[in-house]
């Protein structure tokens, strides 16, 4: 786990929530995703457009001062 910078308290996970402007079939109200782009390119309807991954995004709190980190899995990136 990780420490905070500012108390070297080691920080909790926790999640994120929010309402979303719309509810689709593909988002969970309690998940957020970061759009990293992959360098490589791919068609949809004809148009070429930059290919994404989504990686869902997590927060870590530190019990002490209320710190909040955001951070995506490295895994999830490549």
């Amino acid at each position: 786990m990780k420490k905070c910078n500012d108390c070297n308290i080691e920080m909790i996970d926790g999640v994120l929530y929010g309402k979303p402007k719309f509810i689709d079939v593909d988002h969970e109200i309690d998940k957020f995703y970061v759009n990293i782009r992959t360098g490589n390119k791919k068609t949809i309807f004809g148009i070429q457009t930059d290919e994404i991954n989504q990686v869902e995004l997590k927060v870590r709190i530190c019990p002490n001062c209320g710190k909040v980190e955001l951070y995506v899995n490295p895994n999830d990136i490549k």
